[in-house]
């Protein structure tokens, strides 16, 4: 006994759903209808900068400091010649070289009782002062003008005398140590001034080359804007057509029915109750 088999054959349709039909075909005609009106697509280019030019107060900031910066680059003028003195001068000010020069004579200088005025004036003022004191005892006591009288006066204002020298060439030999110290000191405070007045001297420069480099990002932006303007420009015809194809292939996948053929069920088979595994087991056999 022999069974036949049954063959389905489908078709494909790939038009759009019918009920879509009417939208899409009113999307085509927008779309060439906004396509012919501005091909090159010229029109939807923004031309204008977008560049934000500086603010008045940028402007007014900007041209305070080139003043200032001007005033102060020109030769023997403002900071420049002051920051230059400094330098040529050792890294010293006027009133600091003038100290440094008292510093250094004080730390190579000799002992010299003369050489302190007021020093002079306070031991003789001492010594008088002591010879006061014995000369009124001597004369209470009876021995004004006597040897004994002689003695203590030459020993009080010799003892004194003698203390108070003491006192001044220690008190010259710790002036002397401390200028040496502070002579090491200022020589190392000079070489820091140095570096901080030429910091200075330079500032003026730095500040045209702040303003320089304002300009430059200023001019920076604009020609890049002038770029982005020639590239959207060029972009956009090829953007033009690209949204038309989109519309144009877009449409075509939005509906549309697919159908394919494929070998049905043997009658005999499905009525012996194998169905479609039957087919698979027995297929050979008929």
């Amino acid at each position: 006994m022999s069974g036949g088999s049954k063959n389905t054959t489908t078709t494909t349709n790939n038009a759009p759903w019918s009920a879509a039909q009417p939208a899409l075909q009113t999307g085509l005609n927008q779309a060439t209808k906004l396509f012919n009106a501005d091909p090159t697509g010229q029109n939807s280019v923004y031309k204008g900068s977008t560049v934000i030019p500086w603010s008045s107060q940028t402007q007014q900031g900007m041209g305070h400091i080139q003043n200032i910066a001007n005033a102060n680059t020109q030769p023997n003028s403002g900071t420049s010649r002051q920051y230059q003195d400094i330098i040529d001068r050792g890294g010293f000010t006027d009133a600091q070289a003038a100290a440094l020069g008292n510093t250094r004579a004080t730390a190579n200088s000799t002992f010299d009782l003369n050489a302190n005025p007021a020093f002079q004036d306070v031991l003789r003022q001492a010594q008088d002062s002591a010879s006061n004191a014995v000369n009124l005892s001597a004369g209470a006591a009876g021995r004004y003008g006597s040897g004994v009288h002689q003695g203590n006066l030459a020993r009080e204002v010799g003892d004194l005398t003698s203390r108070m020298v003491g006192q001044e060439y220690n008190n010259w030999q710790n002036r002397r140590d401390a200028a040496n110290s502070n002579l090491f000191n200022m020589g190392q405070q000079g070489l820091g001034n140095l570096g901080t007045a030429y910091q200075g001297l330079r500032q003026p420069a730095q500040d045209f080359m702040q303003i320089g480099a304002m300009n430059e990002d200023l001019a920076t932006r604009q020609k890049n804007d002038e770029l982005r303007i020639f590239n959207d420009q060029a972009n956009a015809p090829w953007n033009q057509l690209g949204r038309l194809n989109a519309i144009a292939s877009g449409a075509g996948t939005m509906g549309g029915t697919q159908t394919q053929s494929q070998p049905g069920q043997n009658p005999f088979l499905t009525a012996l109750g194998y169905g479609t595994t039957g087919l698979g087991l027995l297929g050979g056999l008929f």
